[in-house]
């Protein structure tokens, strides 16, 4: 009734031509029924109907879900039932059909008013051409939805659709071909021609690649596409494992060839790119893995980002299964990304479960004394909310006690007090080749939020500023733009904002 409802009531309105027919197909069986149900009046005949109405529900529901055994014993009801009419209603069938209009009087009074058989005439409509439409085809929103993709882009610039990198698509096929549909059998995409560096409101082109598929709704029509130059950066590969592996084993430190990638892709996804990742899923392995991966990008929550591309695109990795060591207990520290709405700061962090028993090598387990969570987002938020995240793993390390997502409920706090310091300066990807030899200006005024108290204890050295200087592997000026991102805390402290935005360094030869 779910599709039905989606296929017919829900989407269908939009399309007038559909919708007249579906009325008039209604209106048509509701008179028909009206006019039998009136000429079988009475108690005994209307329960007959009513068990033959029965009978046909049974027929339909048990074909719509596949019940082979109970839609044979349906049609075996239904045949005992139609040859029976004659017998049943013995002399007034006679009457009917014979033009004889006294066999059909009686004195028995009509069983319903007329306003009852009118109301039982359409509800049995609706509910016989709704069934009816819907047998054989299913009408539904496609699960996971349809990556987007930017087409016609103009050489040496990407496209990114920040956090709308999907399309929802409800569509309407035979039941045979829904079971086998996927987001592979579609295509999304964003016509960029003649667009120059920019953000875009474009229109999204969907086009099933299967024969019989017709598309309903589309989510959205029109997306945000931010067109921006395609910029290179060498990055570190690491793994993400999921599944567990046979024999209570678990996956040591994996090791990879080659270790670094270059990834390419849009200067605003690219440059903020942590390093690339091999998904591998453990499904009872208990001999060495030595295979070959493809490398992803993907966002704080696990999704693939499609715009960025590696050199080269897969990386061999060789995991060692080890016997796990004993269990251990840890606590679980929430990680965060992003900032609240102005005015406002993240007072604390509450997550269920708390705590997590992990299992590993004895050598992995006497190093860890806390699991962090995948980063939550508290962007924007302007209200207390929960959010749900899972554990980020290290390597070697699984869940013993079933412990899948982590629950957060994120409280909010008007800022209290503002505190001005000047972090201390951290090197992020200083060639070994190379050093600094000065900073313009050598300190960033940074204006931080946070209670009294918090404040109070705050020194410049316990905040970090990290530059980023791995993209320059030769001695140069050079003048270095910088982000929120790049900002440590402690908790309880959030930023407000910072000056200069960009500093020049100087880097030469050691």
């Amino acid at each position: 009734m779910k599709d039905i409802w989606q296929g017919w009531m829900q989407f269908g309105v939009g399309d007038t031509t559909r919708w007249l027919y579906f009325s008039f197909d209604i209106f048509l069986v509701a008179v028909i029924l009206y006019f039998i149900v009136r000429a079988f009046n009475s108690r005994k005949n209307i329960n007959y109907l009513a068990l033959i109405g029965l009978t046909l529900a049974i027929l339909v529901i048990s074909a719509y879900i596949t019940l082979p055994g109970l839609h044979v014993l349906a049609q075996f009801g239904l045949v005992l039932l139609v040859i029976g009419l004659p017998l049943f209603l013995d002399d007034r069938w006679l009457g009917l059909f014979g033009g004889s209009r006294a066999l059909l009087t009686t004195s028995e009074p009509p069983y319903l008013n007329s306003f009852l058989v009118g109301l039982f005439s359409v509800i049995a409509s609706l509910m016989m051409v709704g069934l009816v439409s819907g047998i054989g085809a299913k009408t539904a929103e496609l699960p996971n939805g349809v990556p987007l993709v930017a087409v016609n882009l103009p050489k040496g610039m990407a496209a990114s659709f920040g956090s709308q990198i999907t399309a929802k698509v409800i569509v309407s096929a035979q039941n045979d071909k829904w079971r086998s549909l996927m987001p592979d059998n579609f295509s999304a995409t964003v016509d960029v021609a003649s667009q120059g560096e920019g953000t875009y409101d474009l229109p999204v082109k969907l086009v099933s690649k299967v024969e019989g598929v017709k598309i309903v709704r589309l989510s959205p029509n029109n997306v945000l596409v931010t067109v921006e130059p395609v910029i290179k950066k060498t990055v570190t590969v690491s793994a993400k494992f999921s599944g567990i592996a046979g024999n209570d084993l678990v996956p040591d430190e994996p090791t990879f060839e080659p270790l670094k990638v270059e990834a390419s892709g849009p200067k605003s996804v690219v440059g903020n790119l942590s390093g690339a990742v091999v998904q591998i899923k453990l499904n009872g392995e208990t001999q060495k893995i030595v295979q070959k991966y493809s490398l992803v990008a993907l966002t704080p929550s696990g999704e693939v980002i499609g715009s960025v591309f590696f050199v080269p695109t897969e990386t061999e990795v060789t995991v060692n299964l080890v016997k796990a060591g004993n269990l251990k207990t840890v606590g679980i520290r929430p990680a965060t990304s992003g900032q609240p709405a102005n005015g406002l700061w993240v007072k604390s962090i509450l997550l269920d479960p708390a705590i997590v028993t992990i299992s590993g090598s004895a050598d992995l387990l006497s190093k860890l004394t806390e699991i962090v969570t995948e980063p939550i987002s508290v962007a924007g938020l302007s209200a207390d909310t929960t959010a749900s995240t899972s554990l980020s793993l290290p390597s070697g390390i699984t869940v013993a006690d079933g412990t899948n997502r982590i629950n957060a409920k994120i409280d909010l706090e008007l800022i209290s007090t503002v505190k001005t310091i000047l972090p201390e300066l951290n090197y992020d990807g200083l060639s070994s080749l190379l050093k600094v030899t000065a900073v313009t200006p050598n300190s960033v005024s940074t204006l931080v939020s946070g209670s009294s108290s918090t404040l109070n204890s705050l020194v410049d050295s316990t905040v970090k500023l990290k530059i980023n200087l791995s993209p320059y592997q030769s001695p140069g000026t050079y003048s270095i733009t910088l982000k929120s991102t790049d900002f440590t805390f402690p908790e309880g402290v959030g930023l407000v904002s910072f000056l200069p935005s960009a500093v020049s360094v100087v880097l030469e030869n050691r």
